[in-house]
């Protein structure tokens, strides 16, 4: 059975069991008058079990001088090329290709339409066509990167960009200082600490946790009138941790209690974890769709040295 990967109405194509080659295939009256106009038609392109349609462009001084349109089931290498120098812009034009195409596509999409030449790169990378793409993506996100603190993300660059470099920190999954610093951490005990522990923990009872704020230079602060708090000293750092599979994994260590492993949440918040309880980043962003959370303020990092990274992106 032949498969069709076009539903045009307006191609008269016999499908079955029947060899391609056969004289099943027939155009219409719509193509025919699409023709004799110098429009767009279909061909088919005959491959082991698959139709593959695609557009051509015919003179209509061809079709007039013959009167019928002739198929070619086994096209060319001259027919290729004919269809590669093909442009849909001239079927379409510009205002239906930016209008009705452009804002369909994702973002994957709107990059390789980006690497067509750098006409399209000029239409793909519009503002207009990324910012629901970043807005979409943003709002699953608890943190901005935080080499964009302190910026007007709609109007200090390009969404394009934004959306690369918010795409990008995605995926970093290495803890850095920057992230340690940056971010409003959260304390939430568990049962191993015992009844005693637990009753100071407000997360018990469903009410937020306590804050936890580290430093470049190692130390830890937190709210005034903090319950665990005791004013005594409290120092972190990063510690390596030799796997049993031979590989190093970096903890954070923090005072004298056993080290904490890392690890990132599908929505981008931190996690510090161990057999007694965990620190969790509180989100930052306020376009994050944090289902009633409430969002935490921005950090200001503590030093010259506490560099996010910036990804390859001058800023």
């Amino acid at each position: 059975m032949l498969q069709i990967l076009s539903t045009d109405p307006v191609l008269g194509c016999k499908c079955g069991p029947e060899s391609p080659a056969d004289a099943g295939w027939q155009p219409n009256e719509s193509i025919i008058t699409a023709l004799e106009t110098g429009g767009a038609c279909k061909r088919a392109r005959y491959g082991d079990d698959v139709v593959a349609i695609e557009e051509v462009r015919v003179k209509s001084s061809e079709v007039r001088s013959t009167g019928s349109l002739e198929t070619n089931p086994h096209p060319t290498h001259e027919d290729d090329e004919q269809l590669a120098s093909w442009d849909p812009l001239d079927a379409l034009g510009l205002d239906v290709f930016q209008s009705h195409i452009l804002t369909l596509l994702d973002s994957r999409s709107l990059a390789r339409c980006a690497a067509v030449c750098s006409q399209w790169r000029g239409w793909t990378l519009a503002d207009k066509l990324w910012q629901p793409l970043v807005e979409s993506f943003l709002a699953q996100r608890a943190h901005l990167p935080l080499c964009l603190m302190d910026r007007d993300v709609r109007s200090s660059i390009s969404q394009h960009r934004l959306y690369t470099i918010a795409m990008t920190e995605s995926q970093h999954q290495a803890l850095v200082p920057a992230e340690m610093c940056g971010r409003t951490w959260e304390l939430r005990l568990k049962p191993p600490v015992g009844p005693y522990w637990l009753s100071f923990d407000p997360t018990q009872i469903g009410k937020r946790g306590l804050n936890r704020y580290f430093s470049c230079d190692g130390s830890i602060t937190s709210d005034p009138g903090d319950p665990i708090w005791g004013g005594h000293a409290s120092v972190w750092e990063f510690v390596q941790w030799n796997e049993q599979e031979g590989g190093v994994k970096e903890l954070v260590q923090i005072n004298h209690w056993p080290p904490l492993f890392p690890r990132r949440m599908k929505d981008g918040r931190w996690v510090l974890e161990n057999f007694y309880g965990l620190y969790i980043t509180r989100p930052d962003n306020p376009d994050f769709s944090s289902g009633g959370r409430v969002v935490a303020e921005s950090r200001r990092l503590c030093s010259n040295s506490c560099t996010p990274p910036t990804f390859g992106f001058k800023l």
